[in-house]
């Protein structure tokens, strides 16, 4: 019996034995957030090329010199920053200790606290909101969550509202999320705060349509928004207490103004080189917001950032393109794929380089050293990140 059957039949049975029963009373959450962590359930089959690759994440959060504690401190670096904040991006102060930073359709806090001070706070965010963290780092300032079912996409109707509290495993939305966050500290003493939104889509396959696969699904900008509204009241109660009901009200009503989308302009165009292939990505963004986009658009596609360097611009990370496997294994022969056709190929390293410009950024895929890329893959990633970069 597939899946999908077993639960059609969980939920007759439900019903039959609920019939003598009133459950009709039960006040079920409008929330746009209803997470039941895939820990929970039957393991979720990611495929090869999204699997997070094991690395020794070296890359280091730039120092700066002492901590912000106390809150006078915390003050002056709130003024700081308000004072050295880039005229590009608009700042919304909407709560005493975090922001909501806007460029294009992009959305962060920025937060005048040390990521030291906000490591526990974002930790037991997760948590708060159904999600487990299956991965952390706060040398990195990154932390990854498992992937989860949101319940809340389900549809209200009454039979769920009878029985979908006894036998909620009977429903299934075909989809679950995982989400990352990236902490980066300012040399003013702020801290960024970025979350990214990454889904699976459960597929029927087969010719009878019996059995299902995951594939990749869209990213939701929607959903890293809420996150990000929650987090920022998650901070401001952390740190402000004392705040009344109607500041705390005030301030979400700025977060959900603030967080709303709106179209932009195309960004990012593809450069050509002699060989008709993609050779760079020109950003119409200076270094700064090109960085920052950079780092969101590498998280949501699921890149694995093994180091990184803001000064000289580039962040390093571990790809394996499908076209690239599979000559790997043609390389190997046939007798070794015959004996050998589980052994894994090695995702290589790949040096995604930024150069400002002035108000342009052009992107380019380099070998692991910086030298030119040895495997072919270059124009590929290229045009991946062209599309999310538009």
């Amino acid at each position: 019996m597939s899946m999908r059957a077993f639960r059609l039949a969980a939920a007759a049975a439900a019903i039959a034995s609920l019939s003598g029963c009133t459950f009709l009373g039960i006040d079920f959450n409008d929330d746009k957030v209803q997470y039941e962590s895939s820990n929970s359930r039957a393991n979720l089959e990611i495929p090869p090329d999204l699997t997070p690759i094991q690395n020794d994440n070296r890359f280091q959060v730039p120092a700066r010199p002492g901590v912000v504690s106390a809150n006078a401190e915390a003050e002056k670096a709130r003024q700081a920053a308000d004072a050295n904040a880039p005229t590009a991006s608009k700042i919304v102060p909407l709560t005493v200790r975090a922001k909501v930073m806007k460029e294009g359709t992009d959305r962060w806090l920025r937060v005048n606290a040390a990521p030291e001070q906000l490591w526990a706070v974002v930790q037991d965010f997760w948590p708060s909101v159904g999600l487990v963290v299956r991965e952390q780092n706060p040398k990195t300032g990154y932390m990854e969550t498992e992937w989860a079912e949101n319940k809340a996409k389900l549809p209200q109707d009454i039979i769920r509202r009878t029985i979908g509290k006894v036998i909620d495993f009977a429903y299934s939305t075909g989809e679950q999320d995982q989400y990352r966050t990236r902490m980066e500290r300012n040399d003013d003493g702020t801290t960024d705060i970025y979350i990214s939104h990454r889904s699976m889509v459960e597929v029927v396959t087969g010719a009878d349509k019996e059995s299902t696969v995951w594939q990749p699904g869209p990213t939701d900008p929607t959903m890293e928004a809420e996150m990000l509204q929650r987090l920022a009241l998650r901070i401001d109660a952390e740190f402000n207490p004392n705040a009344s009901a109607e500041a705390e009200a005030e301030a979400q009503k700025e977060l959900a103004q603030q967080f709303k989308v709106e179209p932009v302009a195309t960004r990012a165009r593809i450069e050509n080189g002699a060989d008709g292939k993609a050779a760079a990505v020109v950003l119409t963004d200076n270094f700064d917001q090109a960085w920052r986009r950079m780092g969101l658009v590498l998280d949501r596609m699921g890149f694995e950032q093994v180091d990184r360097d803001r000064t000289a611009g580039w962040f390093l990370v571990r790809y394996l393109d499908p076209a690239y496997e599979a000559a790997q294994k043609e390389k190997r022969g046939f007798f070794t794929n015959l004996f050998s056709s589980d052994a894994v190929i090695d995702a290589p390293n790949y040096r995604i380089h930024l150069s400002g410009e002035g108000a342009e950024t052009r992107v380019t895929v380099q070998g692991p050293d910086g030298g030119e890329d040895a495997t072919g893959v270059a124009p590929n990633i290229l045009g991946l990140l062209a599309e999310q970069l538009r």
